[in-house]
């Protein structure tokens, strides 16, 4: 926990506005955590929480509890997305914004049901799962349509491009691999990522997961 609260503190003193966390995949101890954060940062910090899918039902709901007490801005993926009944039971037994749709197959089709089922807040957009810019760019649609978030996911110049072409979105993903922390050369001391200035989206090299053709 120090080294999470350490890591926290660095991203501050580098500019980054918001925190999102990944944790240990034990409800009880990450929830401890995200509270601990919170405590640490103060009330004015945004923060996120990942559960990168790694709970049942139950041990969701009790997370899902810790991080609405500590005022999270959502709670994202902490099940696996075959069941939308499953998230929409979680919806209604938690207040905590729910983060949907990430790694789901079916792109803005199952965007859609997950949408039509009343447990998202925010939905997931990214070019490697959802059909590319194409597919993002539906979703994001759909989302602004009832009114939700689309948030980009991952990093890399076609997310940041995505980023800048949806209204309905919040942040920019900036992964954080190293300790002591490395800032992502995109984004500067204040933590803005900027719109490119020349055409297209970026070289070869910055896309490795688009796939390309010749």
């Amino acid at each position: 926990m120090e080294e999470y609260l350490d890591i926290a503190d660095q991203c501050l003193e580098l500019g980054y506005p918001a925190l999102k966390l990944h944790a240990w995949g034990d409800a009880r101890r990450d929830a401890r955590l995200c509270v601990a954060l919170r405590q640490h940062v103060g009330a004015d910090v945004d923060l996120m929480y990942d559960g990168s899918a790694g709970f049942d039902l139950a041990d969701a709901i009790y997370l899902g509890h810790a991080l609405d007490e500590a005022g999270y801005r959502w709670y994202e993926e902490p099940m696996r997305e075959f069941s939308i009944t499953a998230y929409r039971w979680l919806s209604e037994r938690v207040k905590v914004p729910l983060l949907v749709a990430e790694t789901s197959d079916g792109a803005h089709f199952n965007t859609a049901d997950f949408t039509g089922s009343g447990c998202a807040t925010y939905v997931r957009v990214s070019t490697m799962l959802k059909g590319g810019v194409t597919g993002a760019l539906r979703i994001a649609h759909l989302a602004e349509s009832f009114g939700l978030r689309a948030e980009v996911h991952g990093m890399g110049a076609a997310h940041r491009n995505l980023c800048m072409a949806i209204p309905n979105t919040t942040y920019y993903e900036s992964l954080v691999w190293t300790n002591p922390v490395v800032r992502e050369s995109c984004v500067d001391a204040h933590g803005l990522v900027h719109a490119p200035t020349t055409p297209g989206t970026g070289t070869l090299q910055e896309l490795p997961h688009v796939p390309w053709k010749v």
